[in-house]
């Protein structure tokens, strides 16, 4: 654990690097944005258009809770859990920002997700769907933020699985250390 003068030393140089990726994350979150009023502008409810027959279509859905519904109606325990989260990743896209790029980039997919879709559920109670795929019907409908949310989440596995090799490397105890310097001496 960093001290607290590292950490905030840490913090202060990553201050630009962390605005070039709030200011992506706004861009992602206005992709969201636009999608979801040009889908309720354009899209009557319920009905479906066809953007490539047997594989995705469009269908606008207003989303009252999560992937198939879970906790429909509970806009307030999402908006808290996604608060949460959003706060937790701010923090640490400024911890990160200069360093670990694969995992930065991860989280502010998972940000910019959670904002859009923080969005529609304070506007509006719902959050707005439209993207369905036609081969797999049983599959949720969904929207470019639970995109990104997924796409984030699935790169920090393969992140951590593949890359960061301090979280599966074995731990030596620091009296071990301290015993191998000894002898060589």
């Amino acid at each position: 654990m960093p001290t607290k003068n590292k950490l905030a030393e840490t913090c202060k140089n990553n201050v630009v690097p962390y605005i070039i990726w709030l200011l992506i994350s706004a861009a992602l979150v206005a992709v969201d944005r636009i999608s979801k009023v040009l889908i309720v502008r354009y899209l009557p409810d319920g009905k479906e258009v066809r953007v490539i027959p047997y594989v995705f279509n469009f269908v606008y859905v207003e989303n009252r809770g999560a992937a198939w519904g879970i906790l429909a109606n509970n806009r307030w325990v999402f908006i808290v859990i996604s608060s949460i989260a959003i706060i937790g990743i701010a923090f640490a896209l400024l911890y990160l920002a200069r360093y670990k790029k694969p995992l930065v980039s991860s989280l502010a997919l998972i940000f910019a997700g959670g904002i859009g879709n923080m969005i529609d559920r304070l506007a509006n109670g719902y959050v707005v769907d439209f993207i369905q795929f036609d081969f797999f019907k049983k599959f949720p409908v969904f929207n470019v933020a639970d995109s990104y949310v997924t796409i984030g989440g699935f790169m920090i596995v393969i992140y951590l699985i593949f890359f960061d090799k301090t979280l599966f490397a074995k731990k030596e105890k620091k009296s071990d250390e301290n015993d191998n310097s000894d002898a060589g001496a």
